[in-house]
């Protein structure tokens, strides 16, 4: 007569309790439970499968020749039909790494598949017995889920590149969300190996992850790091990465003409801008250097349309003025002064498309208002003459400008430029030493009221 499931879980109850009180750890009697448990695992009873799960890791790293068969059994009931067994075995896993460290690689890499699982319960447990291997060792496990954020070379057919995609999105959903505190806290600190391998396996990773993944990457992983505080010598490489990046993406753009390139490359502009200007992470003049090698020039930026030439200027903007502010390093590529020069020399065409945006908002205004006080600065300190252009742009944004914002008034006089800019709303990233027109009697142009607000104001 066959023993019912509950005679058959106290019969093994008792089995267990007695090999696991023998001395000699690869006698007989344990040998003959561990293989056992490993059968129980075909049980149609599922107290029995638990109670494999639950029991395996006390005996299967003292018979090698058995190890692989019990591992895998903890894998065949992470698969089981039942919910409870399932979640038994994700706990199994976790039990088998601590157990024996080995196992902790090939481990991590079944939990990380197990992220697919579609019920949210499971996930929970899941995500636990991931965390649980990041601290037992965090070095290995990060290499394993950063392994699964990089794109494979090979091609895929659509159902497994739809397969990969999902998982790296789950990937980073972990790393970004319930394993994110411990990797800052904990685990990827500054001088570790683990700080080296996550670091390393993003880098390696951007440039071939989608956008909207880079942004994650970069925002959300990176920059939480203690390496990427301001300053950090590690912002240089993060920043080429980034324009190595956007330089191919304008290149493949420019040379065909899709749209998606380009417009990939605006929000690259965004991504990078915010690294430099608002995290201030990386050395603007870097930024600044592939700002005036690759957009500043018409031939480029009429390929954007309005709005986005727009939006890069204000980025060129900004870049410009905290290289101006903090010291930057010195290195040999091209310096300070030669940017600024490239900067004003492109301020005709600069200066041009954002009026042809219209000047919208603040940012732009801004933007404006820099570009505008860079010409100023160097027709004071130097012998420059402003170029016919830039005195037409500028007379045509003082014609046609419905902005109260800012109020250009242009002078010519014998080949002098005279500019002064009047602001209701003085700019938040201007240069900040002050400025004042030339003591030099010039005849006015201005409206009365302007004449009167400009004595009152003084421009910075």
């Amino acid at each position: 007569m066959e023993k019912t499931a509950l005679e058959q879980e106290r019969e093994i109850k008792d089995v267990i309790r007695r090999a696991k009180g023998i001395p000699d750890k690869t006698g007989s009697l344990r040998r003959e439970t561990l293989k056992r448990l490993i059968d129980l695992i075909h049980s149609p009873h599922s107290n029995l499968k638990i109670l494999a799960a639950q029991n395996i890791r006390f005996f299967f790293n003292d018979f090698p020749e058995l190890e692989e068969v019990a591992i895998n059994a903890v894998y065949d009931l992470c698969e089981d039909q039942s919910s409870k067994v399932r979640i038994e075995g994700y706990t199994a896993i976790t039990q088998v790494s601590r157990t024996e460290n080995k196992w902790v690689k090939r481990n991590a890499d079944v939990l990380l598949q197990l992220l697919q699982s579609d019920e949210p319960d499971e996930v929970i447990v899941v995500k636990k017995a991931l965390t649980e291997h990041l601290d037992m060792d965090p070095r290995v496990t990060l290499g394993v889920l950063c392994d699964q954020i990089i794109p494979p070379e090979e091609l895929m057919d659509e159902e497994e590149q739809t397969i990969r995609d999902r998982l790296r999105s789950l990937v980073l959903s972990f790393l970004n969300g319930e394993a994110k505190r411990a990797i800052v806290e904990r685990h990827a600190i500054p001088g570790s190996i683990a700080e080296d391998v996550l670091i390393n396996c993003l880098l390696e990773a951007i440039p071939k992850l989608p956008l909207s993944d880079v942004e994650t990457v970069v925002k959300n992983l990176l920059l939480s790091l203690n390496a990427y505080q301001p300053g950090s010598p590690r912002g240089h490489t993060l920043l080429q990465v980034l324009l190595d990046k956007t330089a191919s993406d304008l290149r493949n753009g420019l040379r065909s003409g899709t749209i998606s390139l380009l417009q990939n490359v605006r929000m690259y502009v965004d991504l990078v801008t915010f690294l430099v200007v608002e995290k201030r992470t990386a050395p603007a003049i870097q930024l600044l250097r592939f700002f005036c090698g690759h957009l500043s020039s018409r031939m480029t930026l009429q390929k954007f349309p309005t709005a986005d030439q727009a939006s890069i200027i204000c980025n060129i903007s900004e870049t410009f003025v905290v290289a101006n502010e903090v010291p930057q390093p010195l290195d040999e590529g091209q310096p300070l002064d030669a940017l600024r020069k490239q900067i004003i020399n492109a301020c005709p065409l600069l200066l041009e498309c954002l009026h042809k945006h219209g000047l919208p908002n603040k940012r732009f205004v801004d933007a404006c208002t820099i570009l505008l006080r860079a010409c100023i600065r160097r027709k004071e300190e130097s012998p420059w003459s402003p170029p016919p252009h830039l005195i037409t742009v500028l007379r045509d944004i003082q014609v046609h400008s419905n902005r109260q914002d800012v109020q250009v008034l242009i002078r010519v006089r014998s080949g002098p430029l005279f500019v002064s800019s009047v602001c209701i709303q003085p700019c938040s990233l201007c240069l900040s030493s002050p400025w004042s027109p030339p003591h030099h009697k010039v005849k006015s142009v201005m409206p009365l009221k302007l004449k009167r607000r400009c004595r009152r104001t003084q421009i910075t």
